[in-house]
């Protein structure tokens, strides 16, 4: 019986088994080469700050396909996570010296790399809760 994309047959072609399997397409090799690529780009010119442009505007990247090849080799992931320390270090640079709109770049910070306002530190208790026990007839609450 005819199925799948323009009626394929199962005799028509090589069946996938154990024995046949179509060669990977995405290489570990391939995906440091995009890495590679992806920093010396960073690297490159002074307004080259998002990677994502390289990888999703230049290249046509998929989403998936940078997900599942950070997932698949940790050579991969590490060139990504060396792109995003490039790109939170050329924010804080850029806006230090007023050559970005300071707003955006306090938000791109905050949303893309868990910047936060430094709030007022606490001294007495070194960030932790304050409980105390009050005594209440012949039971203690804490609060």
């Amino acid at each position: 019986m005819p199925g799948g994309k323009n009626n394929i047959k199962p005799t028509d072609g090589k069946q996938f088994s154990s024995e046949y399997q179509p060669q990977e397409k995405w290489t570990e090799k391939k995906a440091t080469e995009i890495g590679n690529e992806l920093i010396k780009w960073l690297n490159e010119k002074d307004e080259n700050i998002f990677f994502e442009e390289f990888l999703y505007l230049n290249n046509n990247y998929q989403q998936k396909l940078v997900s599942y090849l950070c997932k698949k080799f940790s050579s991969f992931s590490t060139l990504i996570e060396r792109a995003k320390k490039i790109q939170e270090i050329k924010l804080v640079k850029f806006g230090c010296f007023d050559k970005l709109n300071s707003s955006m770049t306090k938000f791109t910070l905050v949303n893309n790399h868990k910047w936060k306002e430094k709030s007022e530190t606490d001294i007495t208790t070194g960030g932790e809760k304050l409980t105390s026990t009050i005594k209440w007839g012949d039971q203690e609450l804490k609060i």
